[in-house]
């Protein structure tokens, strides 16, 4: 019978781990990252009222967007939403790189631009601090591993990181 392992032989993270793993801290990641358990409630009303009331006006702003977007780019009026597409033409991820430059998202340079994530986060949630650096965290992520030359194809990756994070978080927002 072998003699069992001292405990300070044992690393301290796997230890760490083992302790995480017992308590069901440790999940996989196909399990959505619940904001609303994190972000404090404003005043008396929840966080999640704030943001009901309050993305509309964002909404109207990359409808306004999107709608000069398609004019330029001489798309059908009728243009189905690209959120949750995976597999767009390459006209319509143009459209994309057009509605998240006139909304100030993607920059000149075909960068995410976090501060305007900040501002518009900002504004949909009443200047909560928690959200605005949950959401720049999460901007932060999708710009990470993005290096196509292509603004239109930068456009379409971005899109579809921010979608899924919206996704995953219930924000209902249609570009």
């Amino acid at each position: 019978m072998k003699p069992s392992t001292p405990v300070a032989a044992i690393p301290l993270m796997t230890i760490v781990v083992a302790v995480l793993l017992q308590t069901h801290c440790v999940r996989g990641q196909t399990q959505a990252f619940d904001l609303a358990k994190l972000l404090p409630k404003t005043g008396t009303e929840p966080i999640w009222a704030v943001i009901d009331r309050n993305l509309p006006q964002v909404q109207e702003l990359v409808t306004a967007a999107r709608m000069e977007c398609i004019q330029k780019l001489q798309l059908p009026r009728d243009q189905r939403p690209l959120g949750k597409v995976t597999n767009p033409s390459e006209k319509e991820k143009c459209l994309v790189e057009c509605v998240l430059k006139k909304i100030k998202l993607m920059d000149a340079d075909n960068k995410l631009n976090v501060g305007q994530v900040e501002k518009l986060t900002s504004l949909v949630t009443q200047d909560n601090k928690m959200a605005i650096a949950v959401s720049s965290s999460m901007a932060q992520a999708c710009s990470r591993g993005i290096s196509s030359k292509n603004p239109c194809e930068v456009a379409h990756l971005f899109n579809q990181c921010i979608s899924r994070q919206l996704e995953r978080n219930n924000v209902k927002l249609v570009w």
